[in-house]
Formats: C-alpha cells, sequence, structure tokens
C-alpha cells in the first residue's frame, strides 16, 4: 500500500506550462506543485485545497484570465470588491503568496506587499531565493501557530 504523499501543497498560477515544469522539477522533493494556468482554475484550487495550503506561487500577468495576480492576491486577501462567479468558493486565505514575474511587470514590488504578498521574485527565477521564501514562509506557519495567531501576515517578511 503507498502511503498518501505528505509533501506541503503549493498552488502555481502559472500561463506558462514550461515555467511550471521547470519550478516543480526543481521544488518536487519537497512540496507537491499543482498547477493553475488561469483565473479560474486557481480559484477551484483554492476553494478545493485552501485549508491545507502551504503557499501560492503568483505569476502577475495571466493570459486569457479575467482576474491577473494582483487580482487573485487582493481575493485571497480578501480586498477584491468586485468578484467573478466563479471565485464564490474563494474564502480569505492567509497563505504565503510568493509573487514570481517578470522584471518588467507594471506592478511593483510594494504594491503586491501592500495587498498581502509575501514575497515578490523576478523572473528567471533564482531557486535559492525561492526555497528561502518558502523555509521562511514554514518558520512565520510555526510562529504563527505557536503564538495562536492565524493570519501568517502578522509577522513580516524578510526580504530574500
Amino acid at each position: 500500500m503507498i502511503a498518501p504523499d505528505q509533501r506541503p501543497i503549493i498552488i502555481s498560477v502559472e500561463d506558462e506550462y514550461e515555467i511550471f515544469k521547470l519550478t516543480e522539477i526543481r521544488l518536487r522533493a519537497k512540496y507537491r506543485l499543482i498547477w493553475a494556468k488561469d483565473d479560474r482554475t486557481a480559484c477551484a484550487l483554492f476553494t478545493a485545497h485552501g485549508k491545507n495550503l502551504y503557499a501560492v506561487l503568483m505569476d502577475l500577468e495571466l493570459k486569457g484570465s479575467m482576474l491577473d495576480g494582483v487580482g487573485l492576491i487582493k481575493l485571497l486577501r480578501g480586498k477584491l470588491t468586485t468578484r467573478p462567479d466563479y471565485a464564490d468558493g474563494v474564502t480569505k486565505l492567509s497563505v504565503p503568496i510568493i509573487v514570481l514575474t517578470a522584471s518588467e511587470s507594471r506592478h511593483s514590488e510594494n504594491d503586491v506587499r501592500s495587498l498581502g504578498a509575501s514575497h515578490f521574485l523576478t523572473k528567471p527565477i533564482d531557486f535559492t531565493r525561492l526555497n528561502l521564501a518558502l523555509a521562511q514562509a514554514n518558520i512565520a506557519s510555526v510562529m504563527n501557530r505557536l503564538a495562536g495567531r492565524r493570519d501568517s501576515t502578522e509577522i513580516p517578511a524578510i526580504r530574500v
């Protein structure tokens, strides 16, 4: 009998499959990555896995989506004023959100951090920095549990 997969679940919201696959290959030893190629898929996955999520890797530019990465961050943090019907099942989550975006993004690091992103990393992905951000997310989660807090955004993120 095969034991259930115990790796922490990370949803990777990324419209380019090649980038998702590279990330999945680099992180698979420690994490179970699930791919959301667009906002609809992301919302379905947030609803299905929200309580068990370890982190979200968020691309800001999502081709073919009504909500871009900024809209999805607002949705996850309860700051989106108008939500599409397919996002109705998504509840506010305090899971760490690690932005992975092209350096030419029209959104600044300060913009996305003020909305609730934990980290801001540019592409091409520096996997050492990404692993540090994920480790920090784990430390913040443990500290919050020990302190009896639910919201991991209460502990400020360290820049990696």
